[in-house]
């Protein structure tokens, strides 16, 4: 079995810790951030190899999103996920290595809402 649910069920779990303390320092802003982004990668990835195929090797969401689309499968929250794809996958660099990093609140609160749905499809696909 692929470990790719438990790793973004991690992501998951680090993002929502790094989320309490948001107020305290902009480092939280950007691990909140960069687990948002993992936590989305992995449950993709999961997906495209729970049906049966390789996913994409690189850490585009939207290159998963299209290979699950050609594959003709169901996405939770695709709408919503491809509005936020560009400033989502801008998180998994620019929260490493720009030091002027900034996220606003809204794009993370949506992000949160879309790793619990996509979590939580994972798991319920695998029962």
């Amino acid at each position: 079995m692929s470990k790719l649910l438990a790793r973004a069920k991690a992501k998951q779990f680090s993002a929502e810790n790094s989320y309490k303390y948001i107020s305290v320092d902009d480092a939280y802003i950007d691990e909140c951030c960069f687990n948002l982004h993992q936590a989305i990668e992995f449950s993709l990835k999961y997906l495209v190899e729970m049906y049966g195929e390789r996913y994409i090797e690189n850490h585009d969401i939207r290159a998963q999103m299209n290979k699950l689309k050609s594959m003709d499968k169901y996405i939770p929250c695709e709408k919503e996920l491809r509005q936020l794809a560009s400033t989502i996958n801008a998180w998994e660099v620019e929260t490493r290595y720009n030091d002027n990093f900034v996220a606003l609140i809204e794009d993370i609160n949506d992000a949160r809402v879309i790793v619990d749905e996509l979590i939580a499809y994972c798991e319920k696909i695998i029962k």
